[in-house]
């Protein structure tokens, strides 16, 4: 859809423009007028891709972190569960040691909700500094680090409830999504930001002509309708 728009609003235009440059007429007054409008509005175009793109990477972060709020909630409610479960005789129990058990049992899980995660990130990503790095003493370091964050991970999985690791996961997943669908819309308006790029380009050049108002030589007009050619395949040809 994008790129249908782009290409009905600026190839035409400047198809017209071209016939006439090469056909050496006197250029209209509505022609630069035209000209000048059109280069106007991909300037928007440009300046609005950009303000959608900064408000919906706001948006997607703003969900992860929601995300990320929601699941310690849920992972809250199944460490509780997991340690006091419903079918567990009820018996007497003093509020110090309630919240003892709390802080032992329960709590550490919901500190620490989706670290795991984090930690995971860390250590592919140490991983490939490692991978890219030669000198020996910085990479004895890194090598160091990565140790670290290996037994953090071990120990912040180790006993945990198999209800509490499975919502984590569910959590995960979630979030997996959201960072998937923010890249991809992303990808798209990085694609018709690019293909603006293109038509403003060759409208600004045909413009620069149009204001001088002389004559274009051959090796312009080649080039020019080369250009031309070039960017209306790369438009059409970006899927809609």
């Amino acid at each position: 859809m994008f790129n249908s728009l782009v290409t009905r609003s600026s190839i035409p235009l400047l198809i017209t423009i071209v016939v006439m440059l090469l056909a050496g007429c006197a250029t209209p007054a509505e022609v630069k007028t035209a000209s000048k409008a059109q280069l106007a509005v991909l300037e928007s175009l440009d300046a609005a891709i950009v303000e959608l793109q900064q408000g919906l990477d706001q948006f997607h972060i703003d969900k992860e972190a929601r995300i990320r709020e929601e699941g310690r909630m849920l992972v809250a409610r199944q460490a509780i569960a997991s340690i006091y479960p419903e079918t567990q005789q009820t018996k007497q129990i003093t509020a110090d040691a309630l919240f003892e058990s709390y802080n032992a049992n329960v709590r550490p899980w919901i500190d620490n909700a989706l670290l795991w995660r984090d930690i995971d990130d860390q250590i592919a990503s140490l991983k490939k500094r490692i991978a890219g790095t030669s000198d020996p003493a910085r990479k004895g370091q890194l090598n160091l680090d990565l140790q670290d964050l290996e037994e953090a991970r071990a120990r912040f999985s180790q006993n945990k409830p198999k209800d509490v690791a499975a919502i984590e996961e569910v959590i995960a997943g979630d979030l997996d999504r959201e960072r998937q669908t923010a890249s991809d819309m992303n990808q798209v308006l990085e694609i018709l930001r690019a293909q603006a790029a293109v038509m403003k380009s060759l409208a600004t050049k045909v413009d620069a002509w149009l204001a001088l108002d002389v004559s274009v030589s051959q090796e312009q007009a080649e080039s020019l309708k080369e250009a031309l050619v070039n960017a209306r395949n790369q438009l059409s040809g970006g899927g809609e």
